[in-house]
């Protein structure tokens, strides 16, 4: 039914371009939204397979990197065509973008979920349609909701490393400066900048560094906990917003991502801090962005947990040539450092960085 389909859109394009004098180039659909895509557009008409990927956010610098990695990787080796299309942190556009994909017959679906209460329904779509799914940087489908199809594929950071790298980073930072505490109640007080509500790995980034610092038999307190949306400016306003009510009683900030981590700075040395010694306040952040690098050499940024969007990518498309091949996904078929492989699942690894292992942050 896909192939039908394929061969009438190819055939109704074809007609479009003679009536149009022809064109060179064309892009995915978005949902009707002002939503951007890249690649040639064009389903999979020929023997070419064709991968539609929907990321959550273009503007998001992780995903940024993603990206280009992976539409590189396509370009350079020419077994699979990829389109992508931008969900604008918007369900509605994502649910809109899948749908475009599936009406140009893609083969492969690759989706930076951000709607994680309808993992179901989207397995069961995607089996309607013969694609094979490929969750990606995102947290994963329940067993039971992956053995409602075999087409079913995860490839995503070990999210729970990120936040204990987090929580340890703060704990060691602890131990070794009592100034730390700065309103003496015996307690680490902290704010805490949340990406998407619900996302899975805001959720468990969160979580897990306070559990690290539980572990560590350290008490906390949490100044205001407040989301973000992974964006720098909104973490700058926000944590402005609450130095502005409560700034005698920050000794810390955990953000979810080296973005927000970014923005939590630059309110910081607004409100005075990182100026010496005496009124350096730790930021912990994930992703290992450059820009996030950068603030490690600084000295501003303690700590981030390098998720390297170079491994995803590459991950994402040698996942796809081989099941185009006809092989299995395994550890040594896919030959990647940095990951593990269990059955459906590709597990990328963080590793924390800070001052001390910087230059690991290449990739």
């Amino acid at each position: 039914m896909k192939k039908a389909l394929s061969l009438v859109l190819a055939f109704a394009m074809a007609l479009s371009l003679v009536a149009c004098g022809g064109s060179d180039s064309s892009s995915a659909a978005a949902g009707g939204s002002s939503a951007a895509a890249s690649g040639s557009g064009a389903a999979a008409s020929g023997e070419q397979p064709v991968a539609g990927v929907c990321w959550y956010n273009f503007g998001d610098t992780f995903i940024a990197n993603a990206r280009n990695t992976l539409n590189e990787a396509a370009a350079a080796d020419g077994t699979i065509k990829v389109i992508d299309a931008d969900s604008q942190n918007d369900v509605a556009t994502q649910t809109s973008n899948m749908n475009n994909f599936y009406t140009q017959g893609v083969d492969y679906l690759v989706l930076n979920n951000i709607n994680n209460n309808a993992i179901a329904e989207i397995i069961e779509r995607g089996k309607e349609e013969d694609v094979t799914l490929i969750f990606a940087n995102t947290n994963s489908p329940t067993d039971e909701e992956f053995a409602m199809y075999d087409k079913v594929y995860h490839v995503s950071s070990v999210a729970t490393q990120s936040g204990t790298i987090m929580g340890e980073a703060l704990v060691k930072y602890w131990n070794e400066h009592p100034e730390m505490d700065r309103n003496g109640n015996g307690k680490l007080d902290y704010i805490m900048l949340l990406g998407i509500q619900g996302h899975y790995d805001t959720e468990v980034r969160s979580s897990y560094s306070l559990q690290a610092l539980a572990d560590a038999g350290i008490e906390t307190e949490c100044v205001q906990e407040t989301i973000c949306n992974y964006q720098r400016a909104d973490a700058q306003n926000q944590v402005a917003s609450i130095l502005q009510a409560r700034k005698d009683d920050v000794d810390a900030v955990i953000a979810c991502n080296d973005d927000m981590a970014l923005g939590a700075i630059e309110a910081l040395k607004a409100a005075g801090f990182f100026a010496d010694e005496d009124s350096y306040i730790p930021v912990v952040g994930v992703d290992a962005t450059a820009n996030g690098v950068e603030a490690i050499k600084d000295g501003t940024l303690l700590c981030t947990a390098l998720n390297n969007p170079v491994i995803l990518g590459n991950s994402v498309y040698k996942l796809m040539t081989l099941l185009n091949e006809g092989k299995e996904l395994t550890q040594e078929n896919l030959g990647m450092d940095g990951v593990t492989v269990e059955g459906h699942h590709i597990n990328i690894n963080y590793i924390g960085i800070t001052a001390d292992n910087v230059e690991d942050a290449a990739y």
